[in-house]
Formats: structure tokens, C-alpha cells, sequence
């Protein structure tokens, strides 16, 4: 008898899914367990493996469909079985152009797999293959390309959209310096940007972001304390590890100094359920992942009990996974608190919203150089993070908050607690 293949519901939230592409056709044969499609959710890309053996019958929603949790998306059976509702559903597949639907850029395996090992964004390459799909060679050909550029040069034009290729280098033999980058992203927009005139389908990832954020700004009343940090000494600890063979950034020492700050004060790990305050008794701290489909968040679990390198080496591994579409749902899931860093793009100060049910979220800032007078007078330069707590005033007043923000940035600056 034929079993139907249901649209899998990877978590209590998950309302719907989209078929990124199926990996087999009809009447071909398929194993248990074996992989026949991918699936998008609001959080992640994975594949769908089969739970029977036989042959698929027919599809129901073909690639791009979006599917509500549960529904059926195909059939499974003895070759050569006719089912009326397979045969109909087959007929009636419906194959829109995925890329408008989900955001993502359309890849070959292969090309992914090659850009998440180089740090490759993949929205920054011209795709050569069929209707501008990335092929390997295209992904090869970008990573030669960043080579005439300094690391620097690289991370920059990574976080600013800016495709290396046309960027005009100043440095010597004409390689690409982080000045060229930043005055090349100023002057053009990121390439990732959509045509003008055009209207843009929500992907399902996009959908969910718009509902949580609407939820959070419409159910939460939200408060926004900012203070500053001095990070001076911070930037020359992480310079002696990073000189040392490890790669830590400040990301890394921001969420591990907020795991220490929620364990001592539970109440900012909570979350409103009802008419009571729930205290979570683990500390899982989010961090928010900038994709060119939108916003995810992967968690670090149990981060209170990593050092600053395991929390680097665990975000690495996340966020690498976040740009590949291969994060699992668990990966994504059980956050009690999220940080959100836009230092990077030069802003200094804004009002995260929280990440419900969560109770609080901590943006960071832009670090600034500026002059302050020493001890014995003399003008010193410092460095500055700016720290953003926006925090549920639902049941944490501004005193405990404030607190807890305090206790971060004495932990910041305070950098050899952390080799403790």
C-alpha cells in the first residue's frame, strides 16, 4: 500500500515549509532513510530522508512549493501502483521559480560545499551555469580572486556585500587594502541588492522573521540601556591569542561574558509564560547570523561553561553551517538570551528587539578610538565598545538590568577573568 510523504515539522513553531528541490524523480527506486529532498524552515535547510522503501510514486508540491507542517508532498509505494490522489497531485505539480520564492542563491552542491570551506559568500559570485546557478569553478575562480587581496580586505568585503573583482586595489602590485573596500561600498550598493520595481515573494525564513519581529515589537515593552566599554586591554589579549595560533573575535569574549553575567542574575535568563516568570536553568546565548535570505540565530549551548576559545570555535563552526544551509534544528533552538553584533558596519549605538520569549538581547557596537586623561594626567587613547541591552520591562526593572549590563562590561574590561 502506498504511504505519503509528509512536509516534516522540525519544531513546535515550524507552521510550513518550502521544497528547495527534490533529489529524486518519480519512479525512481528509494531506500529508508534515504535522502529525497531538501527542505527549507524558517531556520533551516536539511534533507528530508524517506521513512519506507519502494518506489516514489508521485510528487505532490514540486521544487519551491511551499508546504504547510504535516501536509503531504508525495507518495511512496510498489512500482507501477496507481493511487488517484498521487495521480492527480502529479499532474498538478507546481514548479515556480524557487530563488524568487526562497532568497536563496540558486548553487550547485559542489559550489557550496567549496564556499563554506573558503569563507565564500555566495551571493557575491557570477554564476555561470544555467540560469545563473554558482558552479565549483565559479566559487575557485572568486576564491583566486580574493587572493590579490589582504585578509583584512577579504573579512570587509565579505560583511559589506562587496564582490573583490571590482574593487580597484592601492596597495603594492595593486592588492586590495580594507580602505579600498570601504571606499568602494560607499560609493556603489551591496550586489546583492533586489531590482527596483520588482516585487519580492517572502521566503519562509523571511515570513518568520516578519511575524517574530512584529510579535516582539507589539507584546513586549521593551527598554534599551546603553553603556560603553573600555576594551583596550580586551583588543591586546585577543591579539596575543590570535598571534598564538588561535582565531578569537570579540563576538566570542562578548558571549562569554554575558554567560557568566545570566548565570549570576537568572532573572534576565527568563521568559514570561502566562501570569509567571520562568528562570531558565541553562544559559544558551543565540547569536544572530546575517544571511542574504535574512536573520538566523544558531545557539551556543551550556555557553557558561565554555572557555572564550570553545565559544569561538562552537560560533565558527555555527555560523559556517548558518552560511552552508546545514544547520539541524536543534542548532537553532533553546536560546535563552541573543547577542547581536553590527560593529562591524560601523554603527555605534541601536534598540535590538527581543528575540520572544526571551527577555532580553544585547547589541553591540562599533569600537571607538578616542583621548581620555591617564592617572598621571597624561592623554591616553582608548577604545570603546558600546553595549545595547534591550530587556522585557514586563518583569525586569531598569535597576537589575542595569546591573546586569554593568557586570558585562566589568567583565570586558576586566579581560583576564576570562583566562580564569
Amino acid at each position: 500500500m502506498a504511504r505519503s510523504v509528509i512536509m516534516p515539522k522540525a519544531g513546535m513553531a515550524m507552521e510550513e515549509g518550502t521544497i528547495v528541490r527534490w533529489l529524486k524523480k518519480p519512479g525512481e527506486t528509494v531506500t529508508k532513510g534515504e535522502a529525497i529532498a531538501v527542505i527549507e524552515t524558517d531556520k533551516v535547510t536539511m534533507d528530508l530522508e524517506a521513512e519506507d522503501e519502494g518506489t516514489l510514486l508521485a510528487i505532490v508540491h514540486g521544487d519551491g512549493a511551499v508546504v504547510k507542517a504535516t501536509h503531504t508532498i508525495a507518495w511512496i509505494g510498489a512500482p507501477g501502483e496507481k493511487i488517484a490522489e498521487a495521480a492527480d497531485a502529479a499532474a498538478k505539480v507546481a514548479k515556480p521559480e524557487l530563488e524568487a520564492r526562497t532568497g536563496r542563491v540558486p548553487a550547485t552542491p559542489a559550489a557550496r560545499r567549496i564556499a563554506a570551506e573558503t569563507g565564500v559568500r555566495l551571493g557575491a559570485v557570477k554564476g555561470t551555469g544555467p540560469d545563473g546557478a554558482v558552479r565549483a569553478r565559479d566559487v575557485a575562480a572568486n576564491v583566486f580572486q580574493s587572493a590579490r587581496a589582504t585578509p583584512l580586505a577579504r573579512k570587509v568585503a565579505a560583511m559589506r556585500g562587496v564582490d573583490l573583482a571590482t574593487v580597484e586595489g592601492t596597495g603594492s602590485g595593486g592588492k586590495v587594502r580594507r580602505g579600498d573596500v570601504e571606499a568602494h561600498a560607499a560609493m556603489a550598493p551591496p550586489t546583492t541588492q533586489p531590482e527596483a520595481g520588482t516585487a519580492m515573494p517572502m521566503s519562509s525564513m523571511r515570513r518568520a522573521i516578519a511575524g517574530k519581529m512584529l510579535l516582539s515589537h507589539q507584546t513586549v515593552p521593551s527598554v534599551t540601556l546603553v553603556t560603553r566599554a573600555d576594551v583596550t586591554e580586551l583588543a591586546g589579549l585577543r591579539d596575543k591569542i590570535n598571534a598564538a595560533g588561535a582565531k578569537v573575535s570579540f563576538t566570542d569574549f562578548v558571549v562569554r561574558a554575558v554567560a557568566t553575567a545570566l548565570r549570576e542574575q537568572p532573572l534576565i535568563n527568563s521568559a514570561v509564560e502566562g501570569d509567571r516568570v520562568v528562570l531558565r536553568d541553562e544559559v544558551n546565548v543565540g547569536v544572530a547570523v546575517a544571511l542574504d535570505a535574512g536573520l538566523i540565530v544558531p545557539v551556543v549551548h551550556g555557553a557558561d561553561h565554555l572557555t572564550v576559545r570553545q565559544v569561538s570555535d562552537t560560533l565558527r563552526g555555527l555560523s559556517a553551517k548558518a552560511r552552508a544551509g546545514s544547520l539541524t534544528p536543534a542548532e537553532c533552538i533553546g536560546g535563552t538570551f541573543t547577542v547581536t553584533n553590527l560593529g562591524m558596519y560601523g554603527i555605534t549605538e541601536f534598540t535590538p528587539l527581543i528575540n520572544v520569549p526571551e527577555s532580553g538581547i544585547l547589541g553591540v557596537g562599533a569600537i571607538e578610538e578616542v583621548l581620555r586623561r591617564g592617572e598621571n594626567g597624561a592623554i591616553v587613547e582608548r577604545r570603546l565598545m558600546s553595549l545595547c541591552l534591550t530587556h522585557d520591562h514586563r518583569h525586569i526593572d531598569g535597576a537589575p538590568a542595569a546591573v546586569f549590563l554593568g557586570r558585562v562590561r566589568a567583565l570586558l574590561e576586566n579581560c583576564w577573568a576570562f583566562l580564569a
